[in-house]
């Protein structure tokens, strides 16, 4: 297994560079480019509402990282936000298993962001990392 990290501040002004980052790691660890391009639009989407929603709980400013790591066939990602709140993981951990039914409306509020990491990326789980704060984690298929 091969894997990389990738550490920055929870601000929108580094997701250019991120995106650029993973597409760059995945490539590195055997991705085809359209899977590449998945990948950087997922941790997109993850940085995004790292950066929205946790505006509300942040109080460090502690780094947001990724981890890219190639397991065979697949590439795992995962996702750290070191000061999401418990309370916040559990509720989204509830939101994924109800995206796993299908699109939420699109007068709902929640779910959109949630149902598009499930478009690409398989076995997505949301827990409390050991360190505390959110560890998600889900994988695709490299070709």
């Amino acid at each position: 297994m091969s894997d990389r990290e990738l550490q920055f501040p929870p601000d929108g002004s580094v997701l250019r560079k991120v995106r650029a980052d993973v597409r760059e790691l995945a490539g590195k660890l055997g991705a085809e480019e359209s899977v590449c391009d998945n990948l950087a639009l997922v941790v997109d989407e993850l940085v995004n509402n790292a950066i929205e929603h946790g505006a509300a709980y942040r109080q460090t400013g502690a780094d947001l990282s990724v981890r890219i790591a190639s397991k065979g066939e697949r590439i795992e990602i995962e996702f750290f936000d070191p000061e999401m709140p418990e309370d916040q993981i559990t509720d989204l951990a509830s939101a994924l298993a109800e995206v796993s039914n299908g699109m939420p409306t699109l007068d709902s509020e929640r779910g959109r962001g949630l149902f598009l990491l499930s478009v690409y990326l398989e076995n997505l789980l949301a827990e409390t990392a050991p360190q505390g704060g959110l560890r998600l984690v889900g994988s695709i298929l490299c070709k």
